[in-house]
């Protein structure tokens, strides 16, 4: 079996108040939602953009969240954010934002041993054992983009893999929360990596495909490029759609499906290594989006699963979601193919 399709089941009891603490996710929610208005409430600024993942024109309005309106691809059924944003515009948040601040100073900090322990040290190892297996062995260089959990670089140079460690445009500088030897570069001076890693990137760019084109430019021959996402394909945003509470922008504009994440990768001439969903937490939002809005309605069977059967039920249906991709948690794996 390949490893695109190589079925990927992780269980380290995640709870979703370890990682997003129902008061600072509130906070860092209300922020966003009124930075959002502030920096893009002019509809005339905004931009309209076809399929952020195949590039098809084709779609369908299917909701609104806070104003702006979410479109599926009627070809990947990718769904997305248009009309958007500026990329200056979403540079200029990023970089002034109150929201952006928050994330920096109380949403990443108070939650990064929870992080460390659940996330980070898996996809470390993850990495590791995919550039052990498949990378080039003479680019040795590994490199997080806009890092604003740094115990990712005392991770990667536990394992001893890499001799150097790079720090791209950090939000968080690296030299006062990790202890590992890293250098802090500039996004143009990134050339020649081994391993390039973006978590929780691709839902916000303007332009996934320009992203992942620069980044491809970035490495050597035979490097990887590894993220995270959302994915409309999962459990969880399938079955409360537009009820779902922690969708907003712009931090979610990109919300690219299974087939979608496959297509971007190709168009950017990139060789799909692994394209896995091990999330461990849709039966728990769906639960607790339910708690915070008993009016929301669910397809049969989701409500009956939820509200009705045992954390064992529940356990063995996330399972069933990582084994079949149908997780809204995605990581992949993709290598810079030839020219």
């Amino acid at each position: 079996m390949s490893r695109r399709m190589k079925r990927v089941v992780v269980s380290s009891g995640l709870q979703e108040a370890e990682i997003r603490p129902p008061a600072l996710l509130s906070e860092f929610k209300r922020l966003s939602l009124q930075d959002a208005i502030a920096f893009f409430g002019d509809p005339a600024q905004l931009v309209e953009t076809p399929c952020p993942a195949c590039g098809a024109d084709a779609r369908e309005a299917v909701f609104k969240k806070h104003e702006f309106l979410y479109n599926q691809c009627r070809d990947c059924e990718s769904v997305y954010v248009s009309p958007r944003p500026t990329d200056a515009a979403l540079e200029r948040y990023y970089a002034h934002s109150r929201a952006s601040r928050f994330r920096v100073d109380h949403y990443s900090r108070d939650t990064a041993k929870a992080r460390r322990y659940h996330l980070l040290a898996s996809h470390a190892n993850w990495m590791g054992q995919i550039y052990d297996e498949t990378g080039n062995r003479d680019a040795r260089v590994y490199a997080d983009l806009n890092s604003y959990s740094p115990q990712i670089f005392d991770e990667m140079h536990a394992l001893g893999v890499f001799d150097t460690l790079l720090s791209v445009d950090p939000l968080l500088p690296p030299e006062r929360e990790s202890s590992a030897p890293v250098r802090t570069i500039a996004r143009a001076e990134l050339r020649d990596a081994g391993a390039v890693s973006a978590f929780e990137k691709i839902e916000h760019q303007f332009s996934p495909f320009d992203y992942v084109r620069r980044l491809r430019g970035a490495l050597a021959p035979g490097g990887l490029f590894f993220f995270t996402t959302r994915t409309i394909s999962g459990f969880d945003l399938q079955v409360l759609w537009d009820k779902t509470p922690y969708i907003f922008v712009p931090e979610h504009l990109n919300l690219l499906s299974i087939e979608g994440i496959s297509r971007l990768l190709e168009r950017c001439n990139m060789e799909l290594v692994e394209l896995s969903t091990p999330g461990q937490l849709d039966v728990q939002f769906v639960r607790h989006a339910l708690d915070q809005d008993p009016s929301i309605r669910l397809p049969r069977f989701a409500g009956y699963l939820v509200t009705r059967r045992d954390a064992l039920a529940h356990a063995d249906f996330q399972e069933f979601l990582q084994k079949h991709r149908l997780s809204s948690h995605v990581r992949v794996a993709a290598k810079k193919a030839g020219e």
